[in-house]
């Protein structure tokens, strides 16, 4: 009769399983071509602490949360392209950092988005203000808009990230 040992994950094997979890937009389980290279272009650009943990990321690689954003509104392909940069996937690049566990209603909205601020910032997107669950921002045309960008906000419904223009 033979014993077969259960072996716990190595170190690698664990950080390798993390990456997987962070980077995997379409969620299948590998990592695409598109996909590594928005981890690659995340790692070759994002400051690290010194314990060489990414800014203001917790474990997981999510800043202020623990569980995953649903990003249903965006195309995962574009969202890994590093070149792909509308005023959406610009967005989309920097919500896919934060988790909305903390979203429970539309003034928890906006303190999220008001803490993504910088980051936002930091990526090309000129927020000129924020309220509730939207943000307003210079369109690809240069126009100032209003986007309602986190779904279900406060609704008990599943929250998610959405792009939404609210001109129409």
């Amino acid at each position: 009769m033979a014993i077969n040992s259960v072996q716990s994950p190595t170190p690698f094997e664990q950080i390798a399983r993390s990456l997987v979890d962070r980077f995997d937009a379409n969620m299948d389980g590998q990592l695409t071509t598109e996909e590594f290279t928005s981890f690659l272009s995340n790692f070759l650009t994002t400051p690290a602490t010194p314990n060489g943990v990414a800014a203001g990321a917790g474990t997981n690689g999510l800043k202020l949360g623990t569980v995953k954003p649903n990003m249903d509104a965006f195309d995962s392909r574009k969202v890994a392209d590093p070149g792909h940069l509308t005023v959406k996937y610009k967005f989309a690049k920097v919500a896919k950092q934060y988790s909305l566990e903390s979203v429970t209603d539309k003034t928890k909205a906006e303190e999220l988005l008001k803490q993504m601020k910088a980051d936002l910032t930091a990526i090309g997107l000129n927020v000129l203000d924020i309220s509730k669950d939207k943000i307003k921002i210079k369109d690809d045309a240069g126009q100032e808009v209003w986007y309602d960008v986190i779904r279900a906000a406060g609704s008990g419904h599943a929250r998610g990230w959405q792009f939404s223009d609210t001109r129409s």
